[in-house]
């Protein structure tokens, strides 16, 4: 189980990096290298990417796969951070079993940006369907995306 979501977690990041392009730490503004430094004294395996006019900082903070956005004046916008289904909100679980009869968790990650926003994205997969699905910390569904393959 542990290496399923390792994998998992591995392929989430891959997938979210493959539509930015990597920068050399040198390239990055000071401001948001410092910034970065700030938020996580602990990153370790840090990685630059240029997303859109932000930029996405990729690593690891004790161990968990984790990725920040900053804008050029080094502003945070938000962070991701890869989590395993057990550590969901009961309400998140609860409105995935009411909601989404028969579907599985694939991936799980925590979105968090200022001003006390907080909320999950799941992929939810049954048979061929597949949704990426946002949910509030009570369980409300914000967002659904059906996936195509």
């Amino acid at each position: 189980m542990k290496k399923t979501i390792a994998l998992l977690s591995v392929c989430m990041l891959i997938s979210i990096l493959a539509f930015s392009t990597t920068i050399p730490a040198e390239k990055v503004p000071a401001a948001v290298k410092e910034s970065f430094a700030k938020k996580f004294p602990a990153a370790t395996f840090v990685t630059y990417k240029m997303e859109k006019a932000d930029y996405k900082v990729s690593f690891k903070d004790k161990g968990i796969g984790m990725s920040a956005n900053f804008n050029s004046k080094g502003e945070w916008i938000s962070t991701e951070t890869i989590m395993i289904q057990s550590d969901l909100p009961k309400e998140v679980l609860t409105s995935v079993a009411t909601n989404f009869v028969g579907f599985v968790i694939t991936e799980v990650a925590r979105f968090e940006g200022p001003v006390n926003v907080l909320n999950y994205e799941t992929k939810l997969k049954k048979g061929t369907e597949i949704f990426k699905v946002k949910f509030s910390p009570k369980g409300e569904i914000l967002k659904k995306t059906a996936v195509k393959k």
